[in-house]
């Protein structure tokens, strides 16, 4: 029976997908009573309360000989992590070897070397929700630096949270709250500074629709949407990824 899915913090649509018993989360995608959300959002980057269609599943039956062993393959398209390293000076992490850990309580493996653009991918489960990665640079100092991974909890970039996520990792402290409006907008400035121009004022606060995205640790709507101006946006999407 069809129904629908409100998304929860960590959720993206290949694990949905997933958990519904979908190989292909394109089929889910792809709905027509899924194009509103699908007109906003990056179906690996959703919301909390976004509403995802979930449809009946189509069973397939396919005639084989009895008394046979006949081997029967889903096609589920691979799913990857990829991660861009940038150095505190915001260089490239080029051809920097790296371990990777996608499951709780197993070591870290030997990923593939990033690629010039600071680049690692390495193939996933599909309901991975957190790991680590142990990257170890040569240079300009030979030390491992250790990242813990939350897959699936980035935010949207329209929303302050997602804003502040992607300026905090590319080293422009935006706070954590998204109460900390000043210092998302500080983080904005800088990086305008560094990756556009230099502003001829600070960025803009806009006010938040209706639903205005609330502080999960104090359940408080800031009544902001966060850094409206949307050449700052686009670059911060062109330059974190997503």
């Amino acid at each position: 029976m069809p129904k629908t899915h409100i998304v929860q913090q960590g959720e993206h649509l290949s694990a949905i997908a997933a958990q519904e018993g979908f190989g292909d989360f394109h089929v889910l995608w792809d709905h027509p009573e899924n194009a509103a959300v699908k007109a906003l959002r990056d179906p690996h980057v959703l919301f909390p309360g976004d509403q995802i269609f979930i449809p009946d599943r189509e069973d397939k039956q396919e005639r084989r000989a009895t008394d046979q062993t006949h081997v029967f393959q889903a096609d589920v398209p691979p799913l990857f992590l990829r991660c861009k390293l940038i150095d505190v000076d915001g260089n490239k992490m080029s051809e920097t070897a790296c371990d990777i850990a996608l499951e709780s309580g197993k070591p870290a493996e030997a990923a593939d070397p990033t690629d010039t653009e600071g680049i690692v991918e390495k193939r996933m489960g599909r309901v991975v929700k957190q790991g680590e990665l142990i990257a170890h640079p040569e240079k300009p100092e030979p030390h491992d630096v250790k990242y813990d991974l939350r897959i699936g909890s980035l935010n949207p970039e329209t929303k302050i949270s997602g804003q502040q996520a992607r300026l905090n990792n590319l080293g422009y402290f935006a706070g954590y709250s998204v109460k900390d409006l000043d210092q998302l907008l500080w983080a904005a400035e800088e990086f305008e500074c560094d990756h556009i121009a230099k502003p001829a004022k600070r960025p803009a606060i806009v006010a938040a629709p209706p639903d205005g995205e609330e502080d999960p640790a104090t359940n408080d709507t800031a009544g902001k949407t966060g850094v409206q101006e949307d050449k700052i946006v686009k670059k911060l999407l062109a330059v974190h990824g997503m």
